[in-house]
């Protein structure tokens, strides 16, 4: 006998909540345009943090990027040894 249970939607519940919250933000947007632009201490905290998110960033992508490089030129070198071998 065969069992046949049926699993939650999870992708189809994900996409619905993805597409709810871009429709929000595309209606909540438009609706900041009455407000001031104000330089207050919040802003430039806020500036100051997302800033430093950035900069913190770059040294996990430029790890990336040498572990990237190190592979190819590993590659490289393989086919070249191979070739010798032969």
């Amino acid at each position: 006998m065969k069992t046949t249970e049926k699993s939650p939607p999870v992708g189809k519940i994900a996409s619905c909540l993805i597409v709810a919250i871009v429709l929000a933000g595309s209606v909540l947007v438009p609706s900041l345009s009455h407000l001031e632009q104000g330089e207050g201490i919040m802003a430039t905290l806020f500036l100051c943090f997302i800033g430093a998110i950035i900069a913190i960033q770059v040294v996990p992508g430029m790890m990336l990027f040498g572990m990237m490089v190190k592979g190819v030129y590993n590659l490289v070198r393989k086919e070249e040894a191979r070739k010798e071998v032969r």
